[in-house]
This record gives C-alpha cells, structure tokens and sequence, in this order.
C-alpha cells in the first residue's frame, strides 16, 4: 500500500468520525484533504474500495486488540468495547449491513476471528468446524455496544456493570 494512501486512509477515518456515515463520501475526503476528488480514485477504484480498506483496518484493530490482550472473556469483551468506541462511526461501517468479503484486504477478518477464536479457546477456522463460542461471543458484544454507540439504553445505565454481566455469561 503506498504511503498517500496510508496518509488517505487516516485521513478517512478523521472524516468519518466527524461527518458520521451519512456525510462521509469521495466528496467529503477530497475537501479535508485539499484536493478534487478525482484524484482521490488514484488511490482508490471508489467509494466501495475506500469503505473497504477502513472495514480492513478495523478488522485488523480488533486482531491486534484481541491478540495483546489476556487469554480471557472478559478481555475480549473489554478489547472489542474500546476498538469500537475509539471509533464509533468506523464501528458502525465495520458492522452495519452487507460485508463483500472479496473487497477485504487479504486476511483481516480472518486475523480478528482467529484472535476471537483463540481466546475461546477453538481450533482454528477450517471447513466443517463451526464456531459457536465465539460467533455468539461476537454477536452479543456486537449487540451491546451497538446500543451503547447509539445511546440506546436508558440515563443512567451502568455499562461497565452491562458488560461484565456479559463477560459472565459467556464465560458460563
């Protein structure tokens, strides 16, 4: 990956936190960084290819979270909570609707899945072995700071309370 890219990349994500998804496109990149959009698509085939390579690097995040953190359940939910609310609206294009995997940098949903799995305690990924521990583990933490990103629990909530509850749940 070449250096400008990189460089649009962090860029991309700034934007994305600041406009949220609804105002984050080529158009919206090109301003921050001072240039026509048009040249934006040097860098990247279009906006597929950009949400993509952020989706990529978030991925990538949760690997690297995961995998400094404590073999434990309750490190995991801690590490997933932090990468998302570090960068909700990265967070939000990470998860919310239809993922082209053929898009993804080669390996980075596999590398947070393997650091989920090894957590877990389950064989790798290989065809045939499902993964129930941890998809589960993944889909609740999922659901949790969905809601918390998107103030959904009443004033007032304790969530640190709301994950360890999930932390004991799961390591049940």
């Amino acid at each position: 990956m070449t250096a400008r890219r990189e460089q649009l990349l962090d860029l991309a994500e700034q934007v994305l936190e600041h406009e949220g998804l609804g105002g984050f496109g080529v158009n919206a990149l090109a301003r921050a960084a001072g240039i026509k959009p048009p040249s934006i698509y040097k860098h990247f085939a279009g906006m597929a290819d950009l949400q993509h390579a952020l989706i990529s690097r978030w991925f990538r995040r949760v690997a690297d979270a995961l995998d400094a953190a404590e073999p434990s359940i309750s490190s995991f939910a801690a590490e997933y909570r932090a990468v998302a609310l570090a960068a909700p609206q990265l967070y939000r294009l990470a998860t919310d609707g239809p993922l082209d995997r053929a898009m993804l940098e080669p390996g980075a949903e596999r590398a947070a899945m393997a650091a989920t799995l090894r957590l877990f305690g389950e064989p790798s990924e290989r065809e045939g072995i499902d993964h129930h521990r941890s998809r589960l583990a993944w889909a609740a933490a999922h659901g949790l700071v969905s809601l918390e990103i998107a103030g959904r629990f009443p004033p007032g909530t304790d969530l640190d309370a709301a994950w360890r509850a999930l932390a004991g749940a799961l390591s049940g």
